[in-house]
């Protein structure tokens, strides 16, 4: 089996200058503006728009370490424990596009190829409607300076995913979780680390594997037979934010060893205006109970 390619992604300080934390939580915002001044984008916060730009374009993924204080960190933790009861398993395994469900039917083919090949997937999810909006994590999602940040760094206008289920997700993995390998529907995905498990739990890439031409099957047949030659591995910490290109770089999250579960965010921003994903999507992974609040049996999608 190659190995995966073991160098730090994006870890370096930013910025190298930076001034002392500022940040501002009686207003509501919860991002050291210290470090990474969102309030500032059009002064001394253009250099993090750079070197954001810079680093999504040659690794395909970029890690702000420390992007939100470690005292709101120990919030947000304490307030996704709370929710951890609530949250739904899903599927126990899938395919690397199970967000395209009728990807297979479209265009058939054998059970080896990638589109049916699936590998173990193992967390529960909180859903968006499930966390209070009085939650720090909440907080974080609908403040404008994240839609101003990203809409800088992707050169066009960044909206709050509208899904009322999926625009804000807690994924919790306990000892033996892990996520597949997989692509995600949109480009852009943010995720923030809340908690960092006591081994594994290592994000792993293949950056700009597929393209909107090109679904290059063999090398993700590849991947999936253990050739991680052009893997990347990122061992987040807890307080970083994570932007990175999942809709083309095939993905997933390692086993989670040892008591103290990994916790992390998955906060929906997209460049669409109004999204909200698929209902059979959020029934799969949220549960029949989103059936039952939209009026509708499971089984009728």
């Amino acid at each position: 089996m190659a190995a995966a390619d073991d160098r730090p992604i994006c870890f370096a300080s930013f910025p190298l200058n930076s001034k002392p934390s500022c940040n501002m939580r009686a207003s509501g915002h919860i991002v050291d503006l210290g470090r990474y001044p969102l309030h500032a984008l059009d002064t001394h916060g253009a250099d993090l728009i750079t070197h954001v730009r810079r680093e999504l374009d040659a690794d395909g993924a970029c890690v702000l370490p420390g992007f939100v204080t470690p005292l709101d960190i120990a919030v947000m933790v304490r307030e996704a424990i709370s929710l951890a009861p609530l949250a739904f398993p899903g599927p126990t395994e899938a395919t690397p596009y199970f967000f395209n469900y009728d990807l297979a039917v479209a265009d058939p083919v054998g059970q080896d190829h990638p589109l049916r090949r699936t590998t173990r997937r193992n967390l529960k999810q909180v859903a968006a409607d499930l966390i209070p909006g009085s939650h720090r994590l909440s907080h974080l999602f609908h403040s404008d300076l994240m839609t101003d940040f990203l809409s800088r760094v992707l050169g066009q206008p960044v909206y709050r995913n509208a899904d009322p289920y999926q625009s804000l997700n807690i994924s919790i993995m306990e000892a033996g979780g892990c996520q597949q390998w997989h692509f995600d529907a949109g480009d852009m995905v943010t995720t923030l680390l809340l908690q960092e498990p006591e081994g594994g739990g290592v994000f792993e890439y293949f950056p700009g594997l597929r393209s909107s031409d090109n679904e290059n099957f063999d090398q993700v047949r590849r991947v999936l037979d253990g050739d991680h030659s052009g893997v990347k591995r990122i061992t987040l910490r807890a307080g970083a934010l994570n932007l990175f290109r999942g809709h083309y770089s095939l993905h997933r999250v390692t086993e989670v060893r040892g008591s103290r579960p990994r916790l992390q965010a998955i906060l929906g921003y997209t460049v669409k205006p109004n999204l909200k994903g698929s209902l059979k999507s959020s029934i799969v992974h949220y549960g029949p109970r989103v059936a039952e609040k939209e009026g509708m049996s499971a089984t009728a999608l």
